[in-house]
């Protein structure tokens, strides 16, 4: 029986960032800026924190040393199809690595990497979508990525339920 369990001490809830990521203009790749967007409103405890990040930059980094637990939504192409969801670790992937001319080119990995470095690591779920079209300017998801969302949210509450953030 754990401490919470046993009423005795009282542990902290751990701090946790969901965060929102893609390019808001290539139609479904907006797919974690959406929804982030559509959580605007909600409640939720102080340790929680909901953040759209658009494009992954270095300078969530500092971010990143004041939570225990990352949350990260995005489009993701797997080759499945339209609107299927996943669930995985950075550490379940085995990403490409290549070199960088610049800061705009990080992906989120990059920057997942470059925290460790400094001593951040946050336990990192990364909950996606597959995208339809990410080829074409334009801010609408399509109808499938759309379809997905009330899933992908239930998700996002059911990590927080395990990891013990919220009641």
């Amino acid at each position: 029986m754990t401490e919470k369990e046993s009423g005795g001490g009282n542990v902290p809830p751990p701090k946790v960032l969901i965060l929102g990521v893609g390019n808001l203009l290539l139609k479904d790749d907006g797919f974690g800026v959406h929804l982030i967007k559509d959580f605007e409103g909600a409640r939720f405890p102080e340790n929680i924190r909901i953040l759209e990040a658009g494009t992954v930059s270095h300078q969530l980094i500092p971010l990143f040393h004041e939570i225990d637990y990352l949350i990260v939504i995005d489009a993701v192409e797997a080759g499945d199809v339209p609107g299927s969801i996943f669930r995985f670790s950075p550490d379940d992937i085995n990403f490409k690595s290549e070199q960088k001319l610049s800061l705009h080119q990080i992906s989120l990995t990059d920057v997942l990497q470059m925290a460790a470095l400094t001593g951040a690591k946050p336990k990192t779920v990364i909950i996606a979508v597959q995208p339809k079209d990410i080829s074409e300017w334009g801010i609408e998801l399509s109808d499938e990525v759309r379809r997905a969302m009330p899933k992908v949210k239930e998700l996002v509450f059911e990590e927080l339920e395990k990891i013990n953030a919220i009641n």
